[in-house]
């Protein structure tokens, strides 16, 4: 062992191995496979900056359906999902009872005809008790009546034309917020208000000019409502907002308004009972009327007009019976789907709605624009969509009406934004949820890159480098347009070259 150790031999074959040890790491450290450049090339495309929110689809026009009055559920004539047309029946409650006062309202009927055909044939006994107070009675009732009646039209009308009153600008890029109309419309004439602002001395700094409906001149107030015309209306106009040359439009009455057509029924309902009420007081007095003068002359012709009211008022109570049946009777007001159904033959309806009508083809989508965006949008602004349903399409459309109230939800304040579809795809369902992005700023066919290859700053760079010389160089470029959709529109560089990540 100690004459190996001594031995050269020995030493020199360490060494061999010492130095091919070395050898063989230099080796392995230059045979390191360098990491790829990562590259992309200028292109020609769109840069934009979205608002993207979340959104779901609902249908224009729904209707909750009720009865007016209470009752059981005879028959329900159509089933979920079932197609309707306007007029078709849907559901009838139990009538027997009515139209067993119906058969005795004709019997009435036909007896008041024979008796006036009886009168015709020859003079009879006439009843000679009936006082000319009684007809004092009946002129104050008719009087009274029509004033009642009258004014319930009246009311009914104000609110018609008072609801939901709003302003809207048909400019889509107006910035201002609409001015809030608030009051009680107390004219009668239906038609628009037109407003004109403009720069002023007042001390809101501005002044408006009023066309249309009423006109004159009249100050911008930031702080409190002030007069619009002389209706009884009022505006107050948002202290955030610039109105310099801006125009808005007051329609009278608002037939967008969600209350519109609820108003508008109880205005036709008014208009019906008035009728009605005022009717059945004529013919009340036309009948005391012709008794009275039956007392006071036995002429034929007077006991004739008597019966002819008689007949006149035995019509009127099955005009109201008939009306009676016919309010146990629910109709489709437009042609749509039905969606839900509340009741089951037998049992008993209140006020509540019953059955729920979804128009087929007229749908929108509602989205919630938080507050920190809802400075961004106008109403036309493009808009693309993606359903969760349809993942695969885009469906494209335009911002509407913006809400003017918040709802919280979480701490946070959100604006429901109407977006109206371009086209309305069959597959569409009132409840489908969407992805939305709606645009707010876009530059077409432009040079763009990709914002990682892109160092901003005081001066925004990129990396360039030429594929045959394999040299690379910092560039600087001109950014046009820093896009929140992954993409810088920049100035400064051609088509095609080619750009290098930091």
């Amino acid at each position: 062992m100690v004459r190996l150790l001594r031995s050269r031999y020995f030493y020199i074959s360490i060494a061999l191995v010492v130095v091919i040890l070395i050898i063989l790491m230099a080796f392995g450290v230059t045979s390191k496979k360098e990491e790829p450049l990562v590259s992309t090339t200028v292109e020609i495309g769109t840069v934009r900056e979205l608002v993207s929110v979340s959104g779901i689809a609902e249908a224009e026009q729904t209707a909750e359906l009720s009865f007016p009055v209470t009752g059981l559920v005879k028959t329900v004539h159509v089933n979920i999902g079932e197609e309707v047309k306007e007029g078709d029946l849907l559901v009838s409650l139990v009538t027997e009872a009515l139209r067993a006062d119906r058969q005795d309202a004709v019997a009435a009927l036909t007896k008041t005809i024979a008796d006036r055909d009886e009168l015709l044939e020859g003079p009879t006994l006439s009843a000679r008790d009936v006082s000319a107070e009684n007809i004092l009675s009946r002129q104050e009732a008719l009087k009274k009546t029509i004033e009642n009646e009258n004014q319930k039209v009246l009311n009914a009308y104000l609110t018609l034309l008072s609801s939901g009153l709003t302003a809207f600008s048909d400019d889509p890029d107006e910035a201002a917020l609409p001015p809030v109309i608030t009051g009680t419309y107390s004219c009668d004439e239906e038609g628009s208000y037109f407003i004109e602002t403009y720069m002023s001395g007042a001390n809101s700094g501005y002044s408006f000019r009023l066309s249309g409906l009423e006109t004159g001149t009249y100050v911008v107030s930031v702080d409190q409502p002030t007069p619009l015309g002389d209706c009884g209306l009022r505006i107050q106009f948002n202290s955030n907002s610039k109105y310099n040359s801006t125009d808005w439009t007051v329609n009278i009455p608002n037939m967008k308004s969600s209350q519109y057509v609820i108003n508008r029924n109880a205005y036709s309902l008014a208009l019906t009972q008035r009728e009605s009420a005022i009717s059945a007081s004529r013919q009340a007095l036309t009948l005391s009327e012709a008794e009275a003068t039956d007392q006071n002359s036995p002429a034929r012709s007077q006991v004739i007009k008597r019966a002819n009211a008689s007949i006149a008022q035995a019509r009127a109570r099955l005009a109201k019976i008939d009306s009676t049946i016919n309010d146990r009777i629910l109709t489709a007001p437009f042609s749509g789907t039905v969606t839900e159904i509340e009741i089951l033959p037998g049992e008993a309806v209140t006020n509540a709605p019953v059955i729920t009508l979804l128009a087929s083809k007229d749908f929108e989508v509602t989205a919630r624009i938080p507050e920190i965006d809802i400075g961004k949008i106008v109403t036309g602004q493009t808009v693309e969509m993606v359903f969760d349903a349809r993942d695969d399409e885009v469906i494209s459309g335009k911002t509407g009406f913006v809400s003017l109230r918040a709802t919280e939800i979480d701490g946070v304040a959100y604006y429901e934004a109407i977006i109206e579809l371009d086209e309305k795809p069959n597959w569409i369902r009132s409840g489908l949820n969407a992805d939305v992005d709606i645009v707010i700023r876009e530059e077409t066919d432009v040079m763009r890159l990709p914002k990682r290859f892109v160092t901003l700053g005081d001066i925004a760079t990129v990396l360039t480098t030429d594929l045959t010389s394999g040299t690379t160089a910092s560039s600087t470029v001109e950014i046009l347009m820093e896009g929140n959709d992954g993409y810088v529109a920049i100035i400064g560089l051609n088509e095609g070259d080619t750009v290098l990540a930091p």
